[in-house]
């Protein structure tokens, strides 16, 4: 009696074969990591596309000779790698599995790539048959653990090169690292100084004081500052500051502390020296306050008088006459003007051609004073565009700070009313003559 290929139990053997078939390939296709088979031979049977993906060879590319020729053939340094002595293809012939054994493969375009590996012996009927290979690529891995290392190796450079005694804790205040500094200054062993060996280079009188304080910045989780005795490893003791800094995860937990002590001993004896003296600075302070304050009130009392005066007053500061300050009376000349900060030419440029500017000039070269009498000076007033004649009566008087000229005071009368008074009773007059 025979099974029709048509007989329902064949049918479903079938499609359990063809499910199964289906999820081993899902299972094969999406899988993360590459998968190789090889025959007895060491042919690749089989190639899953993170394994074509990872080598950038095809399966068609790679199944005409033995997978070790193809992906493994030469050590880095460039020399042969003979398929006899690879772990890998020995796994099927020696009966033994591999796990995690770390290499390197070689792409399809000659790069190097590290890579964890895992090969396991298939057998039928008690015979080996074939291998399957498991390979990641620790590309990124490896690059991680340089660039973690190249920072160690940075960080210590660092500390070693600080011209501190640089140190490191864990989160509860256990020193874990000291740079090369402590040893040779303290003439401690680091074995010794590990922990809380520090205290023991600690001034008796100190001890108490950098313990507490110590203690107490890593309960709070705050910064740690303090100055004590450290004893030097010729007996003498000198005194250091020492600050501490937590370093803080995103948790807002502490992860470590990094400090250093610094040997300020010199630094301290002038600060005391400082301080001894402090009184008779104090009282030379008081007595320099006491004098500017006096400057100042008369300073601001001459400020008050230009202010009120009657007189049109300006100060001109330096070589290019820039106006310090102006009294009201000034500035009525022209109200509608900027004076404060602005040089004289600026500030009147429609006097340029009549010889005010010349004259600044001569002043503040010669220092001799110049007194004007009923002197014209055609002005635009109201920034108009129309411009008037204005007569003055004025001084200019140059101003010296440390026996050197700075600049010039302006004292100035406007007699515009008495110059066209004059000249009406001098017209009539005239006519009455006549």
């Amino acid at each position: 009696m025979s099974i029709s290929k048509e007989s329902t139990p064949f049918k479903e053997i079938e499609k359990a074969l063809e499910n199964q078939l289906k999820i081993t390939n899902t299972i094969t296709d999406n899988a993360t990591v590459a998968l190789f088979m090889m025959n007895d031979k060491g042919y690749c049977t089989f190639m899953n596309p993170a394994a074509e993906k990872m080598t950038g060879f095809t399966f068609a590319e790679v199944q005409e000779k033995p997978l070790h020729y193809v992906i493994h053939h030469h050590h880095p340094d460039g020399s042969p790698y003979p398929m006899e002595d690879c772990p890998i293809d020995r796994a099927l012939p020696t009966n033994n599995n591999v796990r995690a054994h770390q290499d390197v493969f070689i792409r399809k375009d000659g790069t190097y790539f590290p890579v964890s590996c895992a090969a396991s012996p298939i057998f039928e009927n008690g015979v080996p048959v074939a291998t399957v290979i498991e390979v990641k690529d620790l590309t990124e891995e490896k690059e991680a653990e340089k660039a973690l290392r190249d920072s160690e190796d940075k960080f210590r450079f660092m500390a070693e090169s600080l011209p501190q005694m640089f140190w490191t804790t864990r989160a509860d205040g256990y020193c874990d690292y000291y740079n090369q500094k402590w040893v040779e200054y303290t003439g401690m062993s680091l074995e010794q100084l590990y922990g809380y060996g520090w205290l023991e280079t600690v001034h008796p009188d100190d001890r108490d004081k950098a313990s507490a304080a110590w203690l107490q910045a890593v309960e709070n989780k705050e910064d740690y500052q303090v100055e004590y005795r450290v004893r030097r490893a010729d007996g003498k003791f000198r005194w250091h500051l020492t600050k501490g800094l937590p370093r803080f995860n995103e948790k807002n937990e502490v992860i470590m502390w990094v400090g250093s002590t610094t040997d300020y001993h010199e630094q301290k004896g002038l600060v005391e020296e400082l301080v001894s003296t402090n009184e008779e600075l104090a009282a030379s302070f008081d007595r320099e306050v006491a004098a500017s304050l006096k400057v100042e009130n008369q300073r601001q009392m001459l400020h008050d008088i230009f202010m009120q005066a009657p007189a049109l007053i300006a100060i001109q500061r330096g070589p290019e006459h820039v106006y310090e300050m102006v009294n009201p009376n000034y500035q009525k000349l022209a109200p509608g003007r900027n004076f404060i900060g602005q040089k004289v030419a600026d500030a009147w440029p429609e006097l340029k051609e009549q010889g005010f500017f010349d004259l600044l000039d001569q002043v503040y070269t010669t220092g001799e004073p110049y007194v004007g009498n009923e002197l014209p000076a055609k002005i635009d007033r109201y920034g108009n565009g129309q411009f008037i004649d204005t007569y003055y009566n004025f001084v200019y008087q140059a101003f010296r700070e440390e026996g050197k000229i700075v600049g010039i005071i302006t004292f100035a009368f406007e007699v515009t009313e008495l110059v066209e008074a004059k000249r009406t009773l001098q017209k009539n007059g005239n006519q009455s003559a006549q």
